[in-house]
């Protein structure tokens, strides 16, 4: 029982350094190298944490502290959620030693999401649902981290270059006009700000709900900071995360009965509906409802979604040719599809970008990794569901939890899964797929 407790501490650790150093690291180079910043720091804490946990596992089982549970009853005592992501890890490894791009699956070819990196996803996952717990401390240690960051991006939206992070004579205000794209926070790209929003928005308004006492007032500070930062960076995926996913988790984070959660569910599907009409009826205009009202009548083009539909039919044309292992992690780049072309009205000039990613995590998944890797992930996420479903009336963290999947998981249909950002979906999902005895817990 002594080993279990150092492992749970390790893990806490862990945790509480994800939540600080993580999150708020940068280099030199400012946005410029940030990404690779990021990369090396994950695999010093990520890898690390998992290369320590595995070393002191099997240490503690050869000197006989911990004694390690045969495969029958391991397989007995772990949940559906670590199972399935058991596969999906084995399903990628075939899908890296069966690459057409050979050794170059293993690191990955441009975004550092090879092999090496889902196997840490996965060992994270596995080691925190075993290990780790979710405690109090750590929501307020995340909410502090959370408003700082804020701060940040709100002096920088504004004009504002604290630390340097932009080149010198730039700011945020001149993405789009000197430099393509955007950047904001110690995190960088703001799709990349926008998937992090999406894991701690939805803590912290279910936290405010759910828990007891006049300190949960205090969430209202990080939580309207941080819904200010999302709705002035405008990203498309991340407003559709946070509000579409918040929608739909209502009916199972308020501490309804079951009717209750049946007659809300049944108004959130009729709102729905009817919205979809009205879209289908009424063409509001340029942007996103005049995108999908042209969708929703059949004329799809390919630069809808900021060339989206482009990428994702470039993506499906390659996914059949090799549908069932794919082309091994990270290897889009090398793969030869059409690059995405568009018109940049603030530089004044034509944009050409290679496609490396599927600007969809769930059709990435099956171009890296094929399709039986995305059916295991794909069934993991539907038993953490269920299990959200069933237990988030009587537990709140539950509840939080699940709620933060079921936003990241929204935003990641039109996202890009990153070493930055990923490891927190990875954390949040361990917590919640937990075996029923770990006794960590």
């Amino acid at each position: 029982m002594k080993e279990y407790r150092l492992f749970s501490r390790i893990t806490s650790v862990f945790l509480g350094l994800m939540l600080t150093v993580f999150l708020f690291a940068f280099g030199s180079g400012g946005f410029q190298t940030i990404l690779s910043v990021k990369y090396r720091l994950f695999l010093i804490l990520c890898g690390g944490y998992c290369g320590v946990m595995l070393l002191l596992l099997m240490e503690s089982a050869v000197v006989g502290a911990v004694k390690l549970p045969r495969p029958g009853e391991l397989l007995r005592r772990s949940s559906w959620p670590q199972r399935l992501m058991l596969i999906y890890l084995l399903f990628s490894l075939a899908a890296t030693v069966c690459s057409p791009f050979g050794s170059r699956a293993w690191l990955g070819a441009s975004r550092h999401e090879g092999f090496l990196t889902i196997l840490i996803y996965c060992l994270t996952f596995l080691l925190v649902s075993v290990f780790g717990k979710a405690e109090r401390w750590m929501l307020w240690v995340m909410a502090a981290g959370v408003t700082l960051l804020s701060v940040l991006c709100i002096i920088q939206l504004f004009g504002g270059n604290p630390f340097g992070l932009y080149p010198e004579g730039m700011t945020y205000l001149d993405a789009g006009v000197k430099y393509s794209g955007a950047y904001l926070g110690t995190i960088g790209n703001v799709d990349s700000v926008a998937a992090f929003l999406c894991v701690v928005i939805p803590i912290l308004w279910i936290a405010l709900i759910r828990l007891k006492g006049k300190l949960r007032f205090l969430l209202l500070i990080p939580l309207a900071a941080a819904l200010f930062v999302l709705c002035r960076m405008s990203v498309m995926a991340g407003l559709v995360g946070v509000f579409g996913g918040g929608l739909l988790s209502l009916p199972v984070v308020l501490p309804l009965s079951g009717k209750g959660r049946k007659l809300l569910a049944s108004a959130i599907g009729v709102v729905i509906l009817l919205a979809l009409v009205g879209v289908y009826l009424f063409d509001m205009g340029g942007g996103l409802l005049h995108e999908m009202h042209e969708m929703l009548r059949g004329r799809v083009e390919d630069s809808f979604g900021s060339g989206r539909i482009h990428i994702w039919k470039e993506t499906l044309e390659f996914i059949v040719r090799r549908p069932l292992l794919g082309y091994g992690p990270d290897t889009m780049i090398l793969a030869g599809l059409k690059p995405f072309t568009r018109w940049h009205e603030g530089l004044g000039i034509t944009l050409t970008a290679a496609i490396d990613t599927a600007h969809n995590e769930y059709l990435n998944i099956w171009f890296h990794q094929g399709l039986f890797a995305l059916l295991s992930f794909l069934s993991a996420l539907i038993c953490a569901a269920v299990r959200w479903a069933k237990k988030s009336r009587e537990d709140g963290v539950t509840a939080l939890l699940g709620g933060a999947i079921l936003c990241f998981c929204v935003q990641a249909f039109f996202g890009i899964g990153t070493c930055i950002t990923s490891p927190y979906f990875w954390i949040a999902f361990g917590l919640l797929g937990q075996n029923k005895n770990s006794r960590a817990r």
